[in-house]
């Protein structure tokens, strides 16, 4: 029997309008458990904008940071009852060793157990040879992975859309050879809705063994008035509130439930509806009487 539920947790890169301390607070009232960490440089032209997932953010983690500060950060969190879970900096696979050893160094002092290291995005147009791409990401991945072992660290890609790992097959023809141990996924339900997706069960079966945790987020397609040059649609999306997304959310979660993978559900909403913060306490409130209605499985 399958009694255990998945723990719930957000990661910092949809909060950018409040800092550190105010981000443990709202998790500890939301009875969050589980936290990944945002190490980046805002941009430049971001500094004096609002804040925004994918520029300014109040909370002003860099990788240097991240290094310098990374013990006492971890200890503020874990006093806050919370577990240091994931950094997602803006690495992939091209960087140099020294800028992933940076991120590597940053992970460790927190105490994350996984970087997120993305694969390369595939041309948006014409031809390419997948399996030269495929190849060469793989022997990167294995020097990657040798050098995060020191660390103590998991690398793990997204199933993300725009990248060689946007479905989980996809990603499993990176992680296929590798151990769980040394490589895994983010089981990103947000991005199957704009590319990559299956239905639930099969997705899961797909990539199951390889699947360190999930981002749980919301996309529709978008009646975009956008055509080509020969009258014909062009397809959009849009982020969406949770109960509002083309995928289905509880059926997704069910399916992790049996087959027996409780791995952490991190939110990760990006809806434009409202604040992060609002964003945040809604989606507990949408996702915890799913969790709860979890049945045991055998």
């Amino acid at each position: 029997m399958h009694t255990t539920t998945p723990p719930l947790g957000v990661t910092a890169v949809m909060l950018p309008e409040i800092d550190f301390d105010e981000q443990l607070k709202l998790c500890q009232q939301l009875k969050l458990t589980h936290y990944s960490w945002r190490p980046r440089v805002i941009p430049e032209a971001q500094r004096d904008q609002d804040p925004s997932p994918w520029g300014r953010h109040h909370f002003d983690l860099t990788p240097q940071r991240l290094v310098k500060e990374g013990a006492q950060l971890r200890r503020r969190l874990e006093s806050a009852g919370m577990i240091s879970f994931g950094s997602l900096p803006a690495a992939n696979t091209d960087h140099d060793d020294d800028s992933l050893q940076l991120h590597f160094e940053g992970a460790a002092a927190v105490g994350a157990g996984r970087v997120r290291v993305a694969p390369e995005s595939y041309p948006s147009e014409g031809p390419f040879d997948y399996e030269t791409t495929l190849n060469h990401l793989i022997d990167r991945y294995r020097h990657i992975v040798d050098l995060a072992r020191p660390f103590k660290l998991k690398i793990v890609i997204e199933t993300h859309s725009v990248s060689l790992a946007t479905s989980p097959s996809l990603a499993l023809n990176l992680c296929r050879p590798f151990s769980p141990d040394e490589m895994g996924v983010i089981f990103d339900v947000n991005n199957y809705m704009i590319e990559g997706g299956l239905r639930p069960n099969l997705a899961v079966a797909v990539i199951g063994r390889y699947i360190d945790h999930s981002h749980i987020g919301g996309a529709r397609l978008a009646n975009a008035d956008t055509r080509d040059r020969f009258g014909f649609r062009q397809r959009g999306y849009e982020m969406c509130p949770l109960p509002e997304a083309d995928q289905n959310i509880p059926s997704w979660i069910s399916a992790l439930h049996e087959a027996g993978i409780h791995a952490p559900l991190i939110i990760e909403n990006f809806s434009p509806h409202t604040t992060g913060p609002i964003r945040l306490g809604e989606s507990v409130d949408q996702l915890q009487p799913v969790i709860d209605s979890l049945s045991p499985t055998s």
